[in-house]
Parts: C-alpha cells; structure tokens; sequence
C-alpha cells in the first residue's frame, strides 16, 4: 500500500527540509489531530540520509507511525517493551521513550535525525527521560568530518524549541 501525501502534509514536509538546509536549529512541525502527522512523520523518515529514531510516548503511537512508514514498503525496527520488540540496528527505529530511555546503552551509533511525537511532551528537566535521550544522542555525534559517514561536521546543538525533527547535517537533502 502507498500513500500519496494531502498538500499540507507536503507543505510540512517541504517547510522542514528547507527550515533544514538554511538551519541547525531544531524545527516544529503543529498540525491538528487527524492531519495526518504519522504520514509527514514516515516520509521525513524516508528522506533522512543517515539512521533516523521516532520517538513517541505511548505504545500505540510507536505501531502506528511503524506501520504507516512499513506502508511504504520499508523496513523498520520497534524498540518498545509494550510491543515485545527490542530491535535497534535499523536505518530506522521507532521507540516508545520509557524503553529507550531505560536501554541508552543500545543506541551508541550516530543518528542524523531525531523525530519527537507529540513533541509538547519534552521537559525542561534534565533528568527527564526525553532529556536523557537528547544528551545521550549529543554526546554520539563526532564533530570530526573525517568520523561521519557523510563527511559533514556536527554543526553546534541549539536549545530544543520543543522540536518535531531535531537535526545536524546528516538529516539534510
């Protein structure tokens, strides 16, 4: 099954990967229940350039924005307890934030693409399990040229604006 994107979701789409090319700042897509996030989530996702984590803070979510990427006819892991499955090899993976934030240890490789759902959710509290993702990924981003697969430099982290995809060069076409 395929699907074809409503022109506001392209619109979101488009937005994003222009708000990217001319930016490092962290983007925010709002769009109102309905809308269609999972379909503007999964095509993002498809146009990353390096290994991609979606994470949402329900098990449903995690399955529905999986299942809507896998219509594409493309592959994907789920690390998420409430589902059974702890896969994290994945160009990429969707995670519930409480599996991933309790197994940080398995997502030592770098990713170009971080895609929060429901993003309001993030706390400002360090301690918080959104926070500690954030900073374990920072910490996995090699600002030697010569270390990424792309051979671009991680350009500095900016604050997070509560963030729909949160980017460095690897996630830019």
């Amino acid at each position: 099954m395929t699907f074809t994107l409503r022109p506001y979701q392209q619109e979101a789409v488009d937005a994003t990967l222009a708000w990217f090319r001319r930016h490092t700042e962290p983007a925010a897509i709002v769009l109102p229940t309905g809308a269609g996030k999972s379909l503007v989530i999964a095509e993002l996702a498809r146009l990353a350039r390096g290994r991609v984590l979606v994470l949402a803070h329900v098990k449903e979510l995690v399955a529905q924005n999986h299942a809507k990427y896998c219509a594409l006819g493309l592959e994907a892991d789920i690390f998420a307890a409430g589902l059974q499955r702890k896969e994290s090899h994945g160009k990429v993976v969707f995670g519930s934030v409480q599996s991933v934030a309790r197994n940080l240890d398995q997502f030592r490789s770098e990713f170009s693409l971080l895609i929060v759902d429901e993003c309001h959710r993030i706390s400002d509290d360090d301690d918080s399990q959104y926070q500690q993702i954030i900073g374990h990924l920072r910490q996995g981003q090699s600002a030697d040229p010569a270390a990424r697969p792309d051979g671009h430099a991680v350009p500095p982290w900016q604050g997070l604006d509560l963030s729909v995809p949160l980017s460095w060069d690897g996630a830019r076409r």
